[in-house]
C-alpha cells in the first residue's frame, strides 16, 4: 500500500507542476481591428505594463486582424484552448450576434477572462462639413432619410451608437460597413462617409487631421474638449460608453483564465497605466473578473439586445 501511495504521489507531482506552470509558452492576443483603435491602444498599454512589471514570465504578442470584427473573433474561437490564445473585444461581440447572426460568433462561445476599463464616444464629422451641431446633422438626416453616409463596423459599437442616435431623434442614416476606428477615420477623411463615431482616445489622435466632434456620449464634458456638449446635455437622454472584454477559447484551462485575469488586474492598478487611461485618454479603469464579469456580460446583453434589434428591422 505504501508503494502504491508513493506511486500516486509521484504521478501527481508532474500534473501539479504543469497546472502551476502557466504560461509556459508565449501568449497571443488578437485585436479584431486595425492598429490605433481604443481596444488596440488599451491592450498594448496592458501588454507594456505586464512586461515592464514582470507580471507574467512569457511575452505577450498583440495581433491585429483587420476587417469585420467577427474575422478575428472566429480565429480565437477556433484556436487551441491551450491557455495561449486570447481575444480583446467589446460590446460588438454582444450586439453583433443580434445584428448579424450569420457571422457565427457569440460571447457565449468563449471563456470570459476579464473586463479592463472602457471608453465613451464622439459623434464626429469633417471640419468642412455643413453641420455645426449635432442638431444640424439630425435635422438633415430627418429631412432626407438615409441620405447621410454613417461609417460603421456592422453590429459593432459605432453602429450601435448610431442606433441610439436614431432611436432618440427619429433620424435615419445610411450605415456603411467600413471597419474599426482607424478605418472609419480614413473613410471620413477621404469623403467616403460623412459622419461616424470615434472613442475619446481615437478622436484625440485624429482630430488634427480635420475632424470635429458634435457631441460626446460620456456622463460629463471632457476637460480636454470643454466646448463639446454631451448627448444628455443636448436632451437626447442617453450615455453610451463601452467596456473592453478579454476572452479565451472554450475549454481553456482555469489556471490560464485565472492567471491572465490576475495579471490584468495587477496591471490595471498601475499608477502609470491609470494616469494614461484617465488623464490622457479620458477612459475608465473599472476591472471585473469571475462571476461579476459573467453577470456584467449577461446584463449588458439584455440591455443592448432591443437596440440591436432595431438596427436589423430598420425601425
Amino acid at each position: 500500500m505504501k508503494r502504491f501511495l508513493l506511486t500516486l504521489a509521484a504521478c501527481a507531482i508532474p500534473a501539479m507542476a504543469a497546472a502551476q506552470a502557466w504560461p509556459d509558452k508565449p501568449l497571443k492576443v488578437v485585436i479584431p481591428f486595425g492598429p490605433g483603435g481604443s481596444s488596440d491602444l488599451m491592450a498594448r498599454l496592458l501588454q507594456k505594463t505586464i512586461e515592464d512589471e514582470k507580471l507574467l514570465p512569457q511575452p505577450m504578442a498583440i495581433v491585429n486582424v483587420k476587417g469585420h470584427f467577427s474575422i478575428g473573433a472566429q480565429q480565437v474561437k477556433n484556436a487551441a484552448p491551450d491557455g495561449t490564445n486570447f481575444l480583446v473585444l467589446h460590446l460588438a461581440l454582444l450586439s453583433g450576434e443580434v445584428v448579424d447572426p450569420s457571422k457565427g460568433v457569440s460571447y457565449r462561445d468563449f471563456e470570459p477572462v476579464a473586463m479592463t476599463g472602457g471608453f465613451c464616444l464622439h459623434h464626429i464629422v469633417r471640419d468642412d462639413a455643413p453641420w455645426k451641431t449635432l442638431d444640424d446633422l439630425v435635422k438633415a438626416a430627418k429631412a432626407k432619410p438615409k441620405s447621410i453616409l454613417f461609417g460603421v463596423n456592422i453590429g459593432a459599437l459605432n453602429h450601435l451608437g448610431g442606433g441610439f442616435l436614431e432611436q432618440a431623434t427619429g433620424a435615419q442614416f445610411r450605415f456603411v460597413q467600413i471597419g474599426g476606428g482607424s478605418a472609419n477615420y480614413a473613410a471620413l477623411k477621404g469623403s467616403q462617409t460623412q459622419t461616424t463615431m470615434l472613442s475619446s482616445s481615437e478622436y484625440s489622435n485624429y482630430k488634427s487631421g480635420g475632424m470635429r466632434s458634435l457631441a460626446f456620449t460620456g456622463p460629463a464634458r471632457l476637460d480636454s474638449e470643454p466646448n463639446v456638449p454631451t448627448t444628455k446635455e443636448l436632451g437626447l437622454g442617453y450615455e453610451f460608453c463601452i467596456n473592453n472584454y478579454w476572452f479565451a477559447p472554450k475549454g481553456t484551462p482555469k489556471a490560464a483564465i485565472d492567471g491572465m485575469a490576475n495579471a490584468l488586474e495587477k496591471a490595471m492598478k498601475s499608477p502609470a497605466l491609470r494616469k494614461v487611461q484617465i488623464e490622457e485618454r479620458a477612459s475608465t479603469v473599472e476591472f471585473l473578473k469571475g462571476d461579476a464579469f459573467k453577470k456584467n456580460l449577461d446584463d449588458t446583453f439584455k440591455a443592448v439586445e432591443p437596440i440591436a434589434k432595431t438596427l436589423v428591422s430598420g425601425k
